[in-house]
């Protein structure tokens, strides 16, 4: 859940050609920031959260003015902040972890098993009739109809989710960090596929300059994308304090932001810009994390696991590479 968080933000950032090398730094310092407020300062858990949600805003603005505005290159604004805020994380917790308390656990619960019937069966359902509507109205608007292959696909697909969540969380309830993380990828998935934003998005990433004379404000869509992936990456770091109930500011997030690039390319988003989905982010979410478990299942050294995490970044990128040479 917290890997696909940064990874639903990392997905906007490449889709316009950038990146954060600080994201899992700046979720290490939003996760302290919310322990400070809520632990040493005494504040209610959610005004804890707002402060951290603000924080990782303002770091997102921060980026954003450098990359839109200045043109200092984002990696190199982002890893100056993967080293500044570690330090910052550090400084403000005095090098010492911090313990969220229960009022940060509840977010590490699940939903009862009822409730989660009735959401999964409620959303499947708001699915099937999505999918009927879209064929009909392109019927009526008389635009190419979507294949019989196409719908029966679109719901097999909708159907086999539905049941391989219940068939997992049926009887013990979904973990509220899943729900959080669920909801955060399906408004990716509707702010790239039905907002004009979305829309500026693809086009700064396919040429930044033809988009500049189309009429898109480049350099604000920079700077709301890089706030909007700071947010997302305070909300990951909440969400890490929650599983563990404690922040440990010296390695928290360690080296998170590469394996949400990881995931995002492996998901089909190119490195290049113009190209991707929050869709394929989920997919490729799934199978990193999976190879990663099977790979501790198996017992394979850690060592090895670090090796075999850069192939599976490399051979993902080579496969973009090589696409994009077809198509070109």
């Amino acid at each position: 859940a917290v890997l696909l968080v940064v990874a639903v933000g990392m997905t906007f950032a490449i889709l316009i050609r950038g990146i954060d090398r600080a994201g899992g730094v700046g979720g290490a310092r939003t996760g302290v920031i919310a322990g400070i407020v809520h632990v040493k300062l005494g504040l209610p858990a959610p005004v804890a959260i707002l402060a951290a949600l603000a924080a990782g805003a303002a770091i997102g603005a921060w980026h954003g003015l450098w990359v839109g505005w200045i043109g200092v290159p984002a990696f190199v604004v982002t890893l100056a902040g993967f080293k500044a805020y570690r330090g910052a994380a550090l400084v403000l917790s005095h090098a010492t972890s911090i313990t969220m308390g229960e009022k940060f656990d509840h977010l590490n619960r699940s939903i009862g098993a009822a409730t989660t019937w009735a959401l999964v069966l409620g959303v499947l359902a708001i699915g099937v009739a999505t999918v009927l509507r879209e064929a009909t109205r392109r019927k009526q608007l008389g635009l190419e109809a979507l294949t019989t292959a196409t719908v029966a696909l679109r719901l097999a697909a909708q159907l086999l989710l539905a049941g391989f969540l219940l068939f997992v969380y049926g009887s013990t309830g979904i973990p509220i960090l899943v729900l959080i993380a669920a909801a955060i990828a399906l408004a990716g998935v509707f702010v790239l596929r039905r907002t004009l934003f979305g829309r500026h998005l693809f086009a700064i990433g396919g040429n930044p300059e033809a988009a500049r004379l189309s009429g898109i404000d480049v350099k604000r869509a920079t700077l709301y994308v890089y706030m909007l992936l700071g947010v997302l990456t305070a909300v990951a770091g909440v969400l890490a304090a929650a599983r563990t109930n404690s922040v440990t500011p010296g390695n928290q997030g360690n080296l998170l932001e590469l394996d949400a690039v990881t995931a995002v390319v492996i998901g089909g988003t190119s490195l290049a810009g113009g190209r991707g989905s929050v869709t394929g982010t989920v997919l490729g979410t799934l199978v990193f994390s999976t190879l990663s478990n099977g790979m501790n299942l198996l017992g394979i050294d850690s060592n090895w696991q670090w090796i075999c995490t850069g192939m599976i970044l490399l051979v993902a990128v080579l496969i973009d590479v090589l696409s994009k040479g077809k198509r070109s």
